[in-house]
């Protein structure tokens, strides 16, 4: 079984995107950024994502760029190989 570290989060758009609570970035790219945060997935979507600062063990990812969309999405279920092999 798995441990997920809760912790509360905070999203600040201002100049610069601050996401607090971020236990894991998912993906990055230049135009959409994924992170977990407990057990959700924060979704950034936008133009020219460039990471200035991030600290899994302090939970912060500073980004520059421009956000357009944010979504929550629920956490996908890590199945395991027979699952998705005999689906």
């Amino acid at each position: 079984m798995e441990n997920t570290i809760k912790r509360a989060h905070s999203l600040t758009i201002k100049g610069e995107t601050t996401i607090t609570g971020v236990t894991q970035v998912i993906s990055m790219e230049g135009k959409e950024v994924r992170v977990a945060i407990g057990d959700k997935e924060l979704c950034l979507t936008g133009d020219g994502f460039a990471a200035e600062k991030l600290s899994i063990e302090e939970g912060v990812l500073v980004l520059g760029g421009e956000v357009r969309e944010v979504k929550y999405l629920a956490k996908a279920e890590a199945k395991s190989l027979l699952k998705r092999l005999f689906k």
